[in-house]
C-alpha cells in the first residue's frame, strides 16, 4: 500500500559541514514528486535518508503516521531504482525482476503471477529468458523499474534513473516511468538535475539550493511564477533586466529605461515608488514591436519550429554574469527573419512576466506560490 512522506525539519551533517540545514517536505500519497537541483544541493542526499541509507541527524521522516527514523533501510519496504540500474548479469530477466520477492519468500505460485503481470507491464515478457548483456540501456532500465515495484514497496525512490541514457531514449523512458507510476498508484520520490525531465514527468516539484527547498509547486507554477532569480533560470531560460517601480495616479509601471516602460497592476502591495527590481522575461515572453527593449541581434538558430535568437542589451540593465539574452520566434507566425547586427525593438508580455527584488530573491507578483 502507497503512503504518504513527511519530513520535517530534517537536518544532514558530513563532519562540520551541514549538507541539509532545516528541510520540511509532505509528499501526497500516490504522487509523483521531484527533487530537482543542481549538483551538490542534497537531493541524493535527502533520497537516501528516506531510503535508510544515510542517517538523519535531526526532525523527523514519517511513512503516513509512522516515523521512520530509526528503523533499518531493509524494514522500509521501499522500491529503488538507481543511475546504474544494477542487475545482475548473470540472471535472465524474469531472475532478476524475481530476485526480490525470494528474499521475501513469497510462495512460487504468487511470484510466478506477479512477475509476469510486471514483465508485462513494463513491455518486457516477451525477453524474460534473456541475460541483461543482450538487452538495450532501456530495456535494462525497464527491468530495474519492474524489480523495483514487483515487491509493491510503499514508496518508489529514484536516483537520477536515465542520465545514462541518450536523448532520445531518455524521452521515451520518461514517459514509461510516468505511465507505469501512474498505473499502479504508488507514491515516488525522482531525483534529477534535468529541468525538462522535472517539467515533463512530475506532479510536483521541489526545487533545491544548498540543502534549501526554494520553492514546490506543480510543473506549470513553478515555470510561470518563480520564487525567486535562481528559481527563474534553472527552470528553464530567463532574461534578467534590471528596472524600477514607478507609481503614477493608480498605476504601478515597470521602467526599463527613460524611453519604455509597462504597466504592472498586478504587483504586491508592499512594492515602493522608485524601488529597483530584476524582472525575468522568457525567451518566448518576447515579441518584435515598435516599442520596448532595443536590442542588437548577435545570430539566430534554427530549430525546425522556432529560431531561437541570441541578443545583446546595454550592460548595464542585464543582472547577473550572463549578459547574452534570447527570444524564441515561432516560424508559424513570422513575419520579419533577423539576421546578425539587426537592432529590433523587443515587447515584453507584461502578463507573462515576473519581477523580483533588486538582489531576486523574492517574486513581488501576487500570484506567487511557495509552496502548494
Amino acid at each position: 500500500m502507497s503512503v504518504a512522506i513527511k519530513i520535517e525539519n530534517v537536518v544532514k551533517k558530513y563532519e562540520k559541514t551541514t549538507v541539509i540545514p532545516n528541510l520540511s517536505l509532505d509528499i501526497k500519497n500516490g504522487e509523483f514528486f521531484t527533487l530537482l537541483g543542481p549538483s551538490g544541493c542534497g537531493k541524493t542526499t535527502l533520497l537516501r535518508m528516506i531510503a535508510g541509507f544515510n542517517s538523519i541527524d535531526g526532525g523527523y521522516i514519517k511513512f503516513d503516521d509512522e516515523v521512520i527514523n530509526e528503523i533499518p533501510a531493509y524494514k522500509r519496504n521501499i522500491g529503488m531504482v538507481f543511475q546504474n540500474y544494477a542487475i545482475f548479469p548473470h540472471l535472465t530477466v524474469k531472475e532478476n525482476v524475481e530476485y526480490g520477492l525470494k528474499l521475501r519468500k513469497i510462495p512460487k505460485v504468487e511470484s510466478d503471477r506477479r512477475v509476469e503481470e510486471m514483465l508485462r507491464t513494463v513491455k518486457m515478457y516477451d525477453y524474460k529468458d534473456r541475460l541483461p548483456d543482450r538487452l538495450s540501456g532501456g530495456q535494462q532500465q525497464r527491468i530495474a523499474l519492474a524489480r523495483a515495484i514487483v515487491i509493491r514497496p510503499n514508496v518508489l525512490l529514484m536516483d537520477e534513473p536515465l542520465s545514462n541514457l541518450d536523448a532520445k531514449l531518455r524521452i521515451e523512458m520518461r514517459s514509461v516511468i510516468r505511465d507505469i507510476q501512474k498505473e499502479i498508484g504508488i507514491t515516488t520520490v525522482y531525483v534529477t538535475h534535468d529541468q525538462e525531465e522535472a517539467l515533463a514527468i512530475s506532479d510536483r516539484i521541489a526545487v533545491m539550493k544548498e540543502g534549501v527547498v526554494q520553492q514546490v509547486g506543480t510543473p506549470c507554477q513553478i515555470y510561470k511564477r518563480p520564487a525567486n532569480t535562481f528559481v527563474a533560470t534553472f527552470i528553464g531560460s530567463s532574461n534578467l533586466v534590471r528596472a524600477k517601480i514607478k507609481f503614477e495616479n493608480d498605476d504601478k509601471y515597470i521602467v526599463f529605461n527613460s524611453e519604455f516602460k509597462i504597466k504592472m497592476n498586478n504587483l504586491k502591495k508592499s512594492v515602493k515608488d522608485g524601488q529597483s527590481v530584476v524582472v525575468s522575461i522568457r525567451p518566448e515572453e518576447l515579441k518584435i514591436s515598435n516599442k520596448g527593449l532595443k536590442v542588437k541581434i548577435l545570430k539566430g538558430t534554427f530549430f525546425g519550429k522556432f529560431i531561437n535568437y541570441e541578443f545583446r542589451l546595454n550592460d548595464d540593465i542585464v543582472f547577473g554574469d550572463n549578459k547574452v539574452c534570447e527570444f524564441v520566434q515561432d516560424i508559424s507566425d513570422v513575419n520579419i527573419f533577423l539576421k546578425e547586427n539587426d537592432e529590433v525593438y523587443l515587447e515584453p508580455d507584461l502578463k507573462r512576466i515576473n519581477v523580483f527584488d533588486e538582489d531576486g530573491s523574492v517574486n513581488l507578483v501576487e500570484d506567487v506560490i511557495l509552496y502548494e
